[in-house]
């Protein structure tokens, strides 16, 4: 939640920074003017060396020029050199400044679009905005870094990222087992099983991890809340200058309302992610093959009371077809055998629920397939149904190949 709070912080200061320089609106010309000066021309009409003395009888100078802005609407005349007054110790380098300007010249200047009598003929280092837009670009880093590596290490224990580390020297891989190459149409293994586990030969991957959806919400949220942040600044310098704009003020409530429905979903998918923890899979042989048997070690992690978590065992079919002009695919469920069914489980932070199982692959069980238009899919399902947590379902594919004899 910290990280979160600094990534959404400093994303949305980062828009609102950038919305309100280009907007005109009462924060940046209060907090950094200059940043939304217009560049234009004037005339120089005159040049002249001010003086003033101190107390304690030093003189200072000051460069003076009164310059001529034509605009759409005005014509100015006034004295100006920069926003701020620059006083000189120094005669001769006041002097030297005052003598670059020639009456009767065109020069570059900046002014205010909406205020001519700002004009300055030289800008200044606007040190306090790339203060405020390198703070919140810091907190847009740290947050999304922070965020993201405490989500991919929550809930992995000490032996996990241990043998992570190792690159796996020690476990036996069992590639010289696998069927000869002669089937093309049977999905490839090898993504399947380039993670070692730690309590058996392979760790399986999750077909679809709870990180992709909260990284989708997260990024709705981030862009919505920075879209949001645009109109309410466009709605506000709209109001400043006295020509409100009510269909984009109503837009602009609208807005803020799903942006605030979009901060609370994303929060609530971290709370649940969170909440439930990563589920672990690993087996102790990979591919499969009909009527073999193997183990499975399962691993759930959170803190929560679990009402029910059920492993089954699924086979689907596949078919790709065309219905007039339209493509449609369609899916059947062929075999759905339970592996195991756990019921009261409360999960601790830290001490996740493990347990050794055993499954057999079917002896006339239809092997994996793939092809243009078919499919044979078979997968491990974790079902959980958890208290504050709704219904959760996790899926993890495996590859089943024919029924022939390995060699040795």
């Amino acid at each position: 939640m910290f990280f979160a709070s600094l990534l959404f912080l400093g994303s949305i200061g980062l828009v609102a920074v950038v919305a309100s320089i280009a907007f005109e609106s009462v924060v940046a010309t209060f907090l950094f003017p200059e940043a939304t000066y217009v560049a234009g021309e004037c005339v120089v009409m005159e040049s002249q060396l001010g003086e003033k003395t101190l107390d304690g009888g030093a003189v200072r100078y000051q460069p003076e020029i009164l310059v001529h802005v034509h605009t759409k609407n005005q014509d100015y005349y006034g004295w100006t050199y920069r926003r701020n007054a620059t006083w000189y110790s120094d005669r001769e380098a006041a002097q030297k400044i005052v003598d670059g300007f020639r009456p009767g010249w065109v020069y570059p200047c900046w002014y205010a679009s909406y205020d001519p009598s700002t004009v300055i003929l030289r800008r200044s280092t606007n040190f306090a905005l790339w203060s405020i837009l390198l703070v919140f670009a810091s907190f847009a880093t740290i947050g999304t870094i922070g965020m993201f590596y405490t989500m991919l290490l929550f809930g992995a224990s000490a032996e996990r990222r241990s043998a992570l580390a190792k690159s796996a020297q020690k476990i036996e891989l069992i590639g010289d087992l696998l069927p000869p190459s002669a089937y093309p149409n049977i999905p490839s293994a090898d993504n399947l099983t380039n993670s070692p586990g730690v309590r058996l030969a392979y760790r399986l991957p999750i077909e679809v991890s709870p990180a992709w959806w909260l990284f989708a919400t997260l990024s709705f949220s981030l862009i919505w809340c920075g879209m949001t942040a645009v109109f309410a600044l466009g709605a506000l310098a709209d109001l400043e200058r006295g020509e409100p704009n009510w269909l984009l003020m109503v837009l602009t409530v609208a807005a803020v309302g799903v942006g605030v429905w979009s901060i609370y979903h994303f929060l609530r998918q971290i709370a649940l992610h969170t909440r439930i923890g990563p589920t672990y899979i690993e087996i102790s042989n990979h591919p499969l093959l009909p009527g073999r048997d193997y183990k499975l070690h399962l691993s759930q992690a959170g803190r929560m009371h679990v009402k029910k978590l059920r492993v089954t065992l699924i086979c689907e079919e596949e078919a790709t077809f065309l219905h007039g002009t339209d493509v449609r695919t369609e899916t059947a469920k062929v075999y759905d055998a339970e592996v195991a069914n756990f019921r009261g489980l409360v999960i601790r932070p830290g001490a996740p629920f493990e347990e050794l199982l055993h499954f057999q692959i079917p002896t006339s069980a239809m092997h994996s397939f793939k092809s243009s238009h078919n499919a044979v899919h078979w997968k491990l399902i974790v079902d959980l149904d958890a208290k504050g947590a709704g219904h959760q379902k996790r899926s993890f594919p495996i590859v089943v190949y024919p029924p022939v004899k390995l060699n040795s």
